[in-house]
């Protein structure tokens, strides 16, 4: 019978034993399937509703992140005027 904390017990395998008591390891073997295969999605719904897709330009979305996270000192000069 091969040890169940032997090298050779994979990481998916620890995770899905450790699951029943961790929430998040819970929720990551539920979607493990989601790893593996290409997922695609479309947004005709979206912008049948709001009747475009809206956009945020990354030198904004990173700024206000960064903001957000409090990683840009004291006076940090603001681009997206």
């Amino acid at each position: 019978m091969p040890s169940l904390v032997g090298s050779e017990m994979c990481i998916r395998d620890r995770v899905k034993l450790a699951a029943p008591f961790n929430a998040t390891l819970r929720e990551m073997v539920e979607m493990h399937y989601l790893w593996r295969l290409p997922v695609r999605l479309r947004n005709d719904k979206l912008v049948d509703f709001l009747g475009a897709e809206p956009h945020t330009p990354l030198d904004s979305a990173v700024y206000q992140t960064l903001q957000g996270l409090g990683c840009l000192p004291a006076g940090a000069i603001n681009t997206e005027a």
